[in-house]
């Protein structure tokens, strides 16, 4: 089965990666940023594990994965954003602040080159002890603010695998606010012309 459409969703290099990270570090906990095909990658994987919980977030109902399952807690959230600096200033001192953004307009919401908007995320809906993220939404720059939000919230061992890792200062970002080293980074314009991901290893 492809879970690669157009360009969007998980190409097979991708899935490879992430079967490889979930049975060589018994995965138990998954959070994925932006919900869809790679959300029924995790669902079809499972059966060949010895199981783990799904956390998926997106903002978008038409495009988010529908299907209930034992193992998905599926979260429809909306979009917040802020400035330059107040983004800015939560990535200096390392720490999350909800009172830094506005709501974003559901007008706007598909918004490709939003700048400083993510999903408006409670402390208590993410798990503890995160062993892997998928980060693939949403839109722009925005994306870092998730490293705020794990920064308390992983396993002794976590891999973060950043999809269009290219495309922002993402790995920059990841690593200001959580460390971790690099161990894979594949950008290939020949499986579609802004292909890109990184994987980060991330451990205590």
């Amino acid at each position: 089965m492809s879970y690669f459409r157009d360009g969007m969703g998980l190409h097979d290099t991708q899935i490879k990666s992430l079967k490889r990270i979930i049975k060589e570090n018994n995965v138990k906990q998954v959070v994925e940023f932006g919900s869809g095909a790679s959300t029924q990658f995790f669902i079809d994987f499972h059966g060949e594990t010895d199981g783990y919980q799904i956390t998926s977030f997106d903002h978008d109902p038409q495009y988010m994965f529908a299907k209930k399952h034992d193992a998905l807690t599926l979260n429809l959230k909306q979009l917040i954003e802020c400035t330059d600096e107040r983004y800015e200033s939560m990535f200096e001192s390392k720490t999350y602040d909800r009172s830094n953004f506005t709501d974003v307009p559901i007008s706007d919401t598909r918004n490709f080159r939003a700048k400083n908007r993510f999903y408006d995320i409670e402390a208590n809906l993410l798990p503890d002890n995160i062993d892997l993220v998928l980060l693939d939404g949403p839109n722009g720059n925005g994306r870092s603010i998730s490293f705020l939000h794990l920064k308390d919230k992983l396993a002794d061992t976590c891999h973060i695998m950043i999809d269009d890792s290219d495309h922002y200062d993402f790995v920059d970002r990841c690593q200001s606010v959580l460390g971790g080293s690099v161990i894979e980074l594949v950008i290939d314009p020949r499986i579609h012309p802004l292909f890109s991901y990184a994987i980060i290893r991330i451990e205590k």
